[in-house]
């Protein structure tokens, strides 16, 4: 995707809904903690669906996974109602394993259907490493393309899989679909004053952090997206909408083709 000139996030409305779609316990705090507290200031219900169980991400020789699986859904949820994330929801496939496959696709699809969020966080798979030498783990990329298959077209299209039509889950469109950006995007948030938010989430994830403060790195990396567009902190994204938000809340005015268009022929 070409990039853009970076721009400061000026909303319609607040999102009535918002589902953050992420693969590890932590994904969320590290990459968009920052907007999701604002976005619940500003009165949208957040929610969490976190893929993966978390049960690789130790190197403690006594550690077990049934243990970590255990801390790290206590972690999470710590995390999350520091944020004021309303609820949470873990799918438990192994961490490390997770594949964008079509078993992995239904159940995402399910969970956009039920919740009905007009918007999604997840991550962007087009990310394989990152400027500074880094590997994007496999589980952060299956977890954007799931998303994305998701989107279109497990969740809008009426008859992709019936069977969720039987469970009572209407399809769903989703208005705007938010991708952390690894430290650039072409949408940039403010996160001044939801900043310590982000960084007191991020500590309740201890186990990953083996004592390390993460409130440097996170205000250093912060702090250069922030220059951009002319304020002290801010998380960027790379976002897609596939239509407008009006401003009352009622029916938004798609500005763009359904998320399922009939292919020409």
């Amino acid at each position: 995707m070409p990039e853009t000139e970076p721009r400061l996030w000026k909303p319609v409305r607040p999102f009535s809904r918002a589902l953050v779609i992420v693969a590890h316990p932590d994904d969320a705090e590290f990459g968009a903690a920052g907007t999701i507290a604002r976005w619940v200031e500003l009165g949208t219900d957040v929610r969490y669906v976190v893929l993966t169980d978390g049960a690789s991400g130790s190197a403690d020789p006594a550690m077990t996974r049934e243990r970590l699986v255990e801390i790290r859904e206590r972690e999470q949820r710590a995390a999350s109602k520091e944020l004021g994330v309303s609820d949470v929801t873990f799918l438990g496939y192994p961490d490390g394993f997770l594949e964008p496959s079509l078993e992995a696709r239904r159940k995402v699809a399910a969970e956009i259907r039920r919740h009905r969020p007009e918007a999604i966080i997840t991550l962007n798979p087009e990310v394989r490493w990152t400027a500074w030498g880094s590997v994007n783990h496999p589980d952060h990329r299956a977890v954007g393309d799931l998303v994305l298959h998701s989107i279109n077209p497990a969740a809008s299209t009426r008859l992709w899989d019936p069977t969720l039509i039987d469970e009572g889950l209407e399809p769903w469109d989703v208005a705007e679909l938010w991708m952390t950006a690894f430290g650039r995007g072409s949408e940039m948030v403010d996160i001044t004053g939801t900043f310590e938010r982000k960084v007191d989430a991020l500590r309740r994830h201890a186990s990953q952090l083996s004592g390390w403060d993460p409130e440097p790195r996170m205000r250093e990396m912060a702090a250069v997206r922030g220059r951009e567009v002319g304020v002290e902190l801010a998380e960027a994204f790379v976002v897609l909408r596939f239509r407008v938000l009006d401003e009352d809340g009622s029916e938004a005015v798609r500005d763009k083709p359904p998320t399922n268009p009939k292919p020409a022929r």
